[in-house]
């Protein structure tokens, strides 16, 4: 990893080189002094962000396209910094309903001519974004209102449960701020009634007081603080949440002036993007105050950053956060730029299970003491229906990870959600993952005698694909395509091991994808009944189906050589191109290794068996090896069942097999539900003498077969060559620098560049750097004895000894003095 050192500024208007696009703006644009530039205006067309409706304009035609191109190279006027001052306070003012502020502008006038009163200020046509000057971003540090404690209440359905309704864009409300709620109380006593709402703009939630209860969550670790706290915030106020993509944009501003050598010092301190804005914009002031900032508002504009793609997005995105930093207050400013980790499930499923407990129960629940926990059957019944609700709401969410399906469902009652919010195409699932296994003994171990399967585990990227022909059902997708050819088309959308959606990606699968729907002609084979259970009905039924309308297949992504078809490393894959991806510029040829079946047909296959649904993947989705390069090709896993190994050596054989071909190792996953023995050593102690003696004792477990979203089920066993004890070996290094942590590693030496000693030139040369297998105590202990000032065993001006690390230059230099035994994986 090369120095890392804070970019320079980059200019809105400069094109990348050789490709013609615009440079993405950086953590530094956004906190480094602004230039004045002019906008250029893009195809996608934002409205300001703080009018009533927002919309994004596309322009859809060659001839709009040339005219907006025209009107782009026109000069633009640049407001002087007074006049922007003006414009914005009076655009604040119209929206707060207010009078506008008096013009101080000196003008000739007749003495008799009488001053305007209203300002000049048109609502459907508002002018060009322009870059905010720091000047008129700085804010008043004003002291906080007093907590306003809502009072307990034994009622809390007394709130009636309506829908979110009204305009995207709520009129803001004065620039005044609102008093805090105070949500430290326990949830069950928490009353919403009592909260004064008179105040809030447009009876919408102020973000103010959502952040209020994201400083009291980041400010405990205590699972007992934050669900009451987030469950009694959400019982206040249900927003409508959607589903935001996992990549975000650079989030912080220009507002600070600060030089780029001042944020790395404030990013090495805090390693966290937020904590560098909200330090950053402490000591700013404005000329004009703001309106305050709306949590409905926020949301929607972020959803709009979610969305912005193409051309000059860089610049779209950067003006709707530089807008919104503007208007952010105090604490605010951290949270719109790093967000705090909630349990924002369980708090959505507690605050929908008090919504729904009858009265009587909650009238019953008693105030618990602080110090002395007291037996409260009430309470009790009342946590019970929590956990129901939580399990619920999370065995929803990992199978419809979309906030906004997740609670319209809640919205309509807890009972029957799953059925209200069911598996779709178009929605990703939370990946399945295995157990790590450390020797093939233990496979037997923890299996028994109970049916399995050993798959090859690739070394390649995972894959969900989800394909419709008729398009994406019961979703608002902003993401997948339309593949058409031969007069045939499909909806394809595909999604990383992570959820991101990289449909753009892989150009060359979402055309196999289409192949995948073809009319079936071919006879298939009868489910196996080799001791296993009976399929259902609606699985008996789709292995006679004459065409596969819809599908969600789980895969591995593996680079191959495009005239033997063998298997490649996982850094061939790596070469692949990851925007902007023409089919007919694609170099690496990958095959799509299919592995499960989630659903088929709009059938969801979560509940069946591995044994059933692999049967209806091999039977209904044919191999795809088209000698057209511009097709991924498409195959099945490689795989042995246990009824064909005649023992363990067999295992071992397959184990070796594969990882000749580059493979990682296995994947062992039960094909059937079963019950098996395990046996346990547990310490028991003589009644006679008080001695300890280990005792075995034998217990029965429920193994499940079927696909299990987001758990690292006992049903899939994962066997990797670099977990096999005995098949590794360890390396002893010498640490000789490091670089500083992010996250949750700021302040602490992660990664530590590592080297060995070359024994003809004496050098330590680097070998590696390594991030991870230690623990906090670790790191903390490292930076005692390697501090980054004031001793001699440290250098941030040249190596510490005879090294040679290829160019490689660490945050600061180690004296060469310890050597570390390490181990490490693929």
């Amino acid at each position: 990893m090369p120095k890392r050192t804070a970019p320079e500024p980059s200019k809105p208007s400069k094109k990348a080189k050789g490709k013609g696009k615009a440079v993405q703006a950086s953590l530094t644009t956004f906190l480094s002094p602004s230039k004045r530039a002019k906008r250029e205006t893009s195809v996608v067309v934002l409205s300001d962000s703080d009018d009533d409706d927002d919309v994004i304009e596309i322009v859809e035609t060659k001839e709009e396209a040339k005219d907006v191109k025209q009107k782009s190279q026109e000069p633009i006027p640049i407001e002087t910094d007074e006049e922007m001052a003006r414009r914005l306070a009076a655009e604040w003012a119209a929206e707060a309903g207010e009078p506008p502020p008096p013009s101080q502008e000196k003008e000739d006038k007749p003495v008799d001519e009488k001053p305007d009163t209203k300002p000049d200020v048109k609502e459907e046509v508002e002018p060009p974004l322009k870059p905010v000057h720091p000047i008129f971003v700085r804010s008043i540090p004003t002291s906080p209102s007093k907590p306003v404690k809502a009072e307990p209440g034994s009622n809390s359905t007394s709130v009636k449960k309506e829908p979110i309704a009204g305009p995207l864009r709520p009129r803001a409300g004065p620039a005044q701020p609102v008093d805090p709620v105070d949500f430290d109380m326990d949830s069950l006593l928490f009353n919403p009634s009592s909260v004064d709402t008179s105040g809030w703009p447009g009876g919408r939630l102020p973000y103010s007081i959502l952040v209020g209860v994201y400083c009291q969550v980041a400010g405990t670790r205590s699972r007992i603080i934050i669900l009451p706290s987030t469950a009694s915030a959400r019982i206040t106020r249900r927003p409508r949440l959607q589903h935001v993509p996992a990549q975000q944009p650079p989030a912080s501003d220009e507002v600070s002036g600060l030089q780029a050598r001042d944020l790395k010092r404030l990013y090495i301190k805090s390693g966290d993007p937020g904590d560098v804005a909200f330090e950053a914009k402490t000591n700013v002031r404005t000329l004009v105050q703001p309106a305050p900032l709306i949590a409905y508002d926020v949301y929607a504009r972020l959803l709009r950053l979610a969305d912005i793609k193409g051309v000059q997005s860089g610049k779209q995105k950067t003006d709707i956060i530089r807008r919104l930093l503007v208007q952010a207050r105090g604490e605010e400013v951290r949270y719109l730029i790093g967000a705090v980790r909630l349990t924002l499930l369980t708090a959505l499923a507690r605050a929908a299970a008090l919504h729904e407990a009858p009265s009587e129960l909650l009238s019953r629940v008693q105030p618990q003491p602080e110090k002395k926990k007291v037996v409260d059957p009430a309470r009790e019944e009342v946590e019970a229906l929590c956990a129901d609700a939580a399990a619920l709401v999370r065995r929803t969410y990992v199978r419809h990870p979309n906030y906004g399906d997740l609670s319209a469902g809640v919205l309509q009652g807890l009972e029957g959600l799953e059925e209200c919010v069911p598996l779709s195409v178009g929605i990703p699932i939370s990946p399945m993952l295995g157990s790590i296994t450390r020797s093939l003994d233990e496979v037997y171990d923890r299996l028994g005698t109970l049916p399995f399967t050993a798959e090859a585990k690739l070394d390649g990227q995972r894959l969900q694909m989800h394909v419709r022909v008729d398009g994406p059902k019961e979703q608002d997708s902003k993401g997948g395509k339309w593949v058409e050819r031969d007069g045939r088309r499909a909806w394809v959308r595909l999604f990383s091991r992570h959820l991101e959606d990289m449909t753009e990606k892989y150009p060359d699968i979402c055309l196999t994808a289409l192949e995948l729907t073809k009319d079936l002609t071919h006879k298939r084979k009868p489910f196996p009944d080799d001791g296993f259970s009976e399929p259902s009905a609606a699985a008996m039924e789709l292995l006679e189906t004459p065409r596969v309308t819809s599908l969600i297949i789980d895969a591995e992504i593996v680079a191959i050589d495009k005239v033997t078809g063998e298997k490649r490393t996982f850094q061939e894959l790596t070469n692949r191109a990851k925007k902007d991806v023409r089919v007919e510029d694609i170099k690496v040829v990958v095959d799509i290794c299919a592995f499960d079946l989630m659903l088929i047909n709009d059938v969801p296959l979560l509940s069946v068996p591995l044994i059933h649904r692999r049967h209806l993947l091999r039977q209904l989705l044919r191999p795809v090896r088209s000698e057209d390069p511009h097709f991924a090709r498409f195959s099945h896993i490689e795989n042995i069942d246990s009824n064909n190994l005649p023992d363990q050596a067999a295992l071992r054989s397959f184990f070796d097999k594969v990882v000749e071909q580059k493979a990682e190792g296995l994947m062992v996953k039960l094909l059937d539900t079963g019950i098996t023995e395990t046996t346990e050593v547990i310490e028991v102690e003589e009644p006679a003498d008080g001695i300890k003696v280990e005792e075995k004792i034998s217990r029965k477990k429920a193994l499940p077969a079927t696909y299990e979203p987001d758990q690292r089920s006992a049903g899939w066993l994962k066997v990797k060559k670099d977990y096999l004890e005995g098949l590794g070996d360890s390396l002893d290094l010498v640490p000789i620098g490091a670089w500083w942590g992010n996250g949750r590693k700021a302040g602490w030496w992660s990664p530590i560049l590592l080297a060995a000693r070359n024994p003809e030139s004496g050098a330590l040369e680097a070998v590696c750097k390594c991030m991870s297998g230690f623990t906090d105590a670790f790191y903390k202990n490292l930076i005692a004895r390697y501090p980054p000032e004031g001793s001699d065993a440290t250098s941030t001006d040249a190596p510490l000894g005879y090294v040679e690390t290829g160019g490689l230059v660490p945050s600061i230099w180690f004296e060469p003095k310890e050597v570390w035994e390490i181990r490490g994986a693929e």
